[in-house]
């Protein structure tokens, strides 16, 4: 895969300059034993100088997928795809990644399945963004490591919004929740540790379900730890419905937590251009509000 740039900054190494443009260390190392690199046209160091308005050109060598992983051709939800990255609508009771409980049908393995079937060779996909089994909604897929280095950059990904309901009433219409936290070695679920990593979850109250006595929220993510909202939210006494790990209620009509990925913003960064891309509700989701009226 090719990749070309003009230097329109200082003179500079071939190395600094790739690193400007998203290039990991990782891919350098790769770049400088496999790859090939062009300055100007004629063959480089990544160690020489890249003067003004000089051309760069790399080509990076082919990832080399492991033989035995798993494909899947079970459906795959599209919302957008580019020659560099996809983002699918993962449902719940789908694991993102391969694992020892898992079997062989993954979010991964179906974009495998997927990329295969389009006729993309050495298919590696790498998840940029990741849910919990039981969570569904939106999660952005990069096509090779190259992307998956670009779309992973902190300044890529503008907002993560979730929608979740709730138990109980939250009489707020807006709050934030700025809880450090951390892990038990032993256990599954994630905690409140005063020591642990900073976390803040920002929510907005969407309505009030008087039958399911639950109130709807939007949520917007401004870190991403494990758990994350789960835990913050079983933290001001407010578990999401369905929550069994998290002591969410199991009888209001829901069988996993009520948490959906609604939206993505991003910067495409091959491109510039700002991507906002919504998953729609799912059946279950959506059959909980049909069943109740909001006020």
């Amino acid at each position: 895969m090719k990749f070309s740039w003009c230097n329109q900054g200082p003179t500079m190494t071939v190395t600094r300059f790739l690193q400007q443009q998203g290039v990991s260390k990782r891919l350098l190392k790769q770049l400088k034993y496999y790859g090939q690199v062009w300055l100007n046209g004629y063959p480089c160091r990544l160690i020489d100088l890249l003067p003004v308005n000089a051309e760069i050109k790399i080509k990076l060598p082919a990832e080399s997928g492991d033989p035995l992983a798993a494909i899947s051709l079970q459906p795959l939800i599209l919302l957008a795809e580019t020659p560099h990255w996809l983002v699918v609508n993962k449902p719940a009771g789908l694991a993102s990644v391969p694992g020892p409980q898992t079997g062989s049908d993954t979010l991964v393995s179906r974009v495998r399945g997927y990329l295969l079937q389009s006729g993309a060779e050495n298919v590696v996909p790498h998840l940029v963004s990741r849910l919990d089994y039981g969570t569904s909604g939106v999660v952005l897929v990069a096509k090779h490591s190259f992307a998956h280095s670009r779309l992973a950059s902190a300044t890529t990904i503008r907002e993560k919004n979730y929608l979740a309901v709730v138990a109980g009433m939250i009489h707020a219409s807006h709050g934030m929740i700025t809880l450090p936290l951390g892990q038990r070695p032993t256990q599954p679920a994630g905690i409140i540790d005063l020591a642990g990593k900073p976390a803040t979850t920002e929510f907005w109250r969407e309505g009030y379900l008087p039958q399911l006595e639950a109130t709807v929220l939007k949520l917007k993510l401004h870190s991403g730890r494990r758990h994350q909202i789960r835990i913050h939210l079983q933290a001001v006494g407010h578990p999401l419905l369905g929550d069994n790990l998290y002591g969410g209620p199991l009888d209001r009509g829901i069988s996993r937590q009520a948490l959906h990925a609604q939206q993505l913003i991003f910067t495409d960064p091959f491109t510039q251009q700002l991507q906002t891309i919504t998953a729609p509700l799912p059946t279950d989701l959506a059959q909980l509000f049909k069943s109740t009226s909001s006020q």
